[in-house]
């Protein structure tokens, strides 16, 4: 768990883990797949809530999707092999989070 920090005083906070461990290739899709499928859920909503309220252009959250789409497609390419060749994987994920 991360300490309290000021962000006034902080040009870069420290890196925090989300995943540490390893996975058959289905637990590590069950993880990582519904983490890339909330990102699209997000830019989903945030595309349809600035069109709603803004009219605004969403081409940041457009080409963010098909981003997550092409991960998407390339994750479950990997834990097919994965699965295919009986292997195991080792999943770290960080997030580094910077005050602007």
């Amino acid at each position: 768990m991360a300490e309290s920090i000021e962000l006034n005083t902080m040009t870069k906070l420290p890196h925090l883990k989300l995943i540490d461990g390893t996975f058959t290739p289905t637990e590590a899709g069950r993880v990582l797949l519904s983490l890339v499928k909330s990102k699209i859920d997000y830019h989903s909503l945030e595309r349809l809530s600035n069109e709603e309220r803004f009219g605004s252009d969403h081409s940041h959250s457009e080409k963010r999707i098909q981003e997550l789409e092409e991960l998407n497609r390339e994750l479950k390419e990997l834990l097919k092999t994965a699965a295919n060749t009986n292997h195991n994987l080792k999943v770290n994920g960080w997030f580094e989070i910077t005050p602007v």
